[in-house]
Parts: structure tokens; C-alpha cells; sequence
């Protein structure tokens, strides 16, 4: 049996971004939280309703405990951040008092997770890497031995010693992130058998996701939910070089085309796939802007398309990798295919995170999405069926 206890330590802004100069206060706070316990993974979310504490303690800089605090079973307990608009939550200061305003502000800064399973204990420390009105998303830097009991800023104290540059990652939102297998498409389908409409099963899994449903995924927060619409033109492509796919135009509202080349010689889980972006040329123009891209390429128009789309895009907590649910209804020459993708968009660079699990936990989304189809009475076929192959059954069939 694994017992698991999470520390939540609040420290000035300060003591993560050297930029903003040196933490003022000699003393931290540490929040032992409860109910909430770490699950060990790469990542956690915290929902400010989550931020509840069994304990509060005041630290000094090098761990000892300065004071501990009155606090009741589950005391919500203040993160002074702008989102934070619980109003039991308690306010604490870093001298020990309750303070309605207080100076300096301690914020969520770290999170530390022990582990106990027998004689052995495993500690995990996260650093805040982002903040949102949806909660706070704390992503692993270090995890390894420190004797049970140590004082949360002891691992802390490691965890920064050893892994400086992760630390650094997650003190910048551009590069939290990295993605394996560039310009490649990792992908499969769910292609919807029963007629129903893309948006509400995309409210179904936007809404199943915010509540904690799909096991050890949580939101990509502050990118939950994206809509898209538009039109595309498409041409099958073959050659002797092994560029067989298709190569698909479509439009932006400034007039410009996004050009995307696909390639693939059967529908399957991984395909190439490469951007042109803001090309100016008449639709006429089409098939000579291929042939000039792909000299030698064979060509076939297929009939136009217009795609709606509805992408929730979440995080594994378990790995790291992030994917996007997306739900698009295709329409061509009168015929409809509406299809659930599960697609691996990127990583990120936490601590552990790696290229192998990548298809298994996107294995594991497309369980937890079949589930919940199951239980909306949506029939589903899981695959890799592509609009080539739709748009090929829809030109043989007109």
C-alpha cells in the first residue's frame, strides 16, 4: 500500500524569477494538503476549490519549522492570486498571523509529493508552470530518494541543484514544451456511427474533462476548447519516390492558402505530414504550384470539402503528452463523415517525459473517449480511416 502526502509551498515570486530580485521574507509557507494527494505523475492540476489544508506551517529558508499554524481538517487556505475568489478561503502571512493584505505575497511556487510503499519513499517536486482561472498546473522537475520526513524545502532545494535548466523551463510559458517525431501525424479515429451532433459530444468531453473523468487527464489550461471551420480543396498524389498521399489547400480569411502535404501509403496511426504557409495564388493555380513542389508527382482532383471542427485538448498528468479530442463533421458532394480524432500535438519537457509512452497513453485516451461513448449511446468504429479515403469513396461514388 502507497501512502502519498503533497506539500504545497507558497513563496514570494521572487525566489522562481530571478529577474524580479530576491525574496524579501526569511520565512515561506507550506500547506500540507488535504484531501488532495499527488498521484505521481508528470503533472498536476490544482483547482483552487482543491487548495485545502490539514496543516499550515511557517519555514525558514533553510526548513526548520518557525510556527505552526491553527488550521481545521480541510481549511481553504488563499493563494493570493487574481483567480483565487474563494471567500472562506483563509489568508496567512510569512510572519504567522492572518492578514487581509498581506505583505509580501506568498504564491504557489512548489509542489512536493512523498510517496511511502513499505520501507521505501519516493519524493516527486513540481514547480508552478502555470497559473489560470481554471487552477494552477505544477509540472515535475526532479524525483528521487530524500529521507521520509525531510522538510518539503529540502527537496526542493535539491530538486533546483540538480535540474537548473528544468527549472528555468517552467519559468517560461514558450518553452515548457517540445514535441517528438516532428512532422509526423500521430493519430487515430473514432469514426461515428450513430448521427449526432460534433458539438455536443465535444461539450460532452470539455465538460467530462473540467470534472476529472477521463483518468489521469486534465485541460490544457488556458486552451480547453477551439472551434474551426473551413473549406479545403484536395488533390490525391502519387509518384515513383513514394510521395502517395495528398496535398490539400485551404483558405484563411486574409486570402492566403495553408498548403498541407500528407504522406502515407495506407491509412495508419503515424503519416507524414508538412505546411506551406501564407501562399498567394488563384485557386486555378493549384495544380502547377504541386507540380512545382513535387516534380514528377501524378495528380487527382477530389471533390471539395468544407470541415467543421470542435478540438478539447488535454494533457496526460500520467506522461506529459498532450493531445487534442477533436470532433469534426466533413462534408462532400452531400455525403457526411463525423469522426472523434485522438492526435498527439506535443510534450511537455517534464521530468521522466519521453517519446515511448506516446502511444500508449494515446491508446488509453481512446479508451476513456470509447467509454464515455458508450455511455451517450454513440456507436463508434475505432481506426485510422482518412479523408482520402471518405473523399476517394465519394468521387467513385458520383
Amino acid at each position: 500500500m502507497t501512502r502519498s502526502t503533497s506539500w504545497l509551498l507558497l513563496d514570494e515570486t521572487g525566489a522562481a524569477f530571478p529577474g524580479v530580485g530576491s525574496p524579501s521574507s526569511s520565512s515561506l509557507l507550506a500547506v500540507r494538503l488535504a484531501p488532495f494527494t499527488g498521484s505521481a505523475g508528470t503533472t498536476e492540476w490544482l483547482r483552487y476549490r482543491e487548495i485545502t489544508a490539514d496543516r499550515v506551517q511557517v519555514l525558514s529558508r533553510s526548513g526548520e519549522v518557525v510556527e505552526s499554524l491553527p488550521c481545521g481538517p480541510a481549511e481553504p487556505v488563499w493563494t493570493h492570486l487574481p483567480f483565487d475568489v474563494r471567500a472562506d478561503a483563509r489568508r496567512f502571512d510569512s510572519a504567522g498571523g492572518d492578514g487581509t493584505d498581506a505583505r509580501p505575497r506568498l504564491v504557489p511556487a512548489f509542489l512536493v509529493t512523498e510517496q511511502v510503499s513499505g520501507a521505501a519513499t519516493r519524493t516527486h517536486v513540481y514547480s508552478c508552470s502555470r497559473i489560470r482561472e481554471s487552477g494552477l498546473l505544477f509540472s515535475r522537475i526532479w524525483a528521487g530518494e530524500i529521507a521520509a520526513g525531510a522538510s518539503p524545502v529540502e527537496a526542493v532545494r535539491v530538486a533546483c541543484a540538480e535540474q537548473p535548466v528544468l527549472l528555468h523551463r517552467f519559468t517560461d510559458e514558450v518553452a515548457q514544451t517540445t514535441r517528438f517525431e516532428s512532422e509526423v501525424e500521430i493519430e487515430l479515429k473514432l469514426t461515428l456511427l450513430t448521427e449526432t451532433s460534433p458539438w455536443e459530444i465535444a461539450s460532452g468531453l470539455a465538460e467530462a474533462v473540467q470534472h476529472r473523468q477521463l483518468a489521469r487527464f486534465v485541460p490544457d489550461l488556458g486552451n480547453e476548447l477551439q472551434r474551426w471551420t473551413y473549406e479545403q480543396d484536395t488533390f490525391e498524389v502519387h509518384d515513383a519516390d513514394g510521395r502517395n498521399g495528398y496535398v490539400a489547400f485551404m483558405k484563411d480569411p486574409d486570402g492566403t492558402f495553408v498548403v498541407k502535404y500528407k504522406f502515407f501509403d495506407e491509412d495508419a496511426l503515424r503519416r507524414i505530414e508538412k505546411f506551406d504557409e501564407g501562399i498567394r495564388l488563384d485557386s486555378d493555380r493549384f495544380a502547377d504550384y504541386i507540380r512545382s513542389a513535387l516534380p514528377g508527382v501524378r495528380l487527382r482532383r477530389l471533390p471539395h470539402l468544407v470541415r467543421t471542427r470542435f478540438d478539447v485538448n488535454v494533457e496526460s498528468a500520467a506522461t506529459g503528452h498532450f493531445f487534442g479530442l477533436e470532433t469534426d463533421e466533413v462534408r462532400a458532394n452531400g455525403r457526411v463523415l463525423r469522426q472523434l480524432e485522438i492526435e498527439y500535438h506535443k510534450t511537455r519537457a517534464c521530468y521522466g517525459a519521453g517519446a515511448e509512452t506516446i502511444e500508449p497513453e494515446l491508446n488509453r485516451l481512446a479508451d476513456e473517449a470509447q467509454r464515455l461513448l458508450d455511455q451517450w449511446g454513440v456507436k463508434a468504429s475505432r481506426g485510422y480511416l482518412s479523408k482520402l479515403t471518405f473523399l476517394k469513396d465519394v468521387a467513385t461514388v458520383d
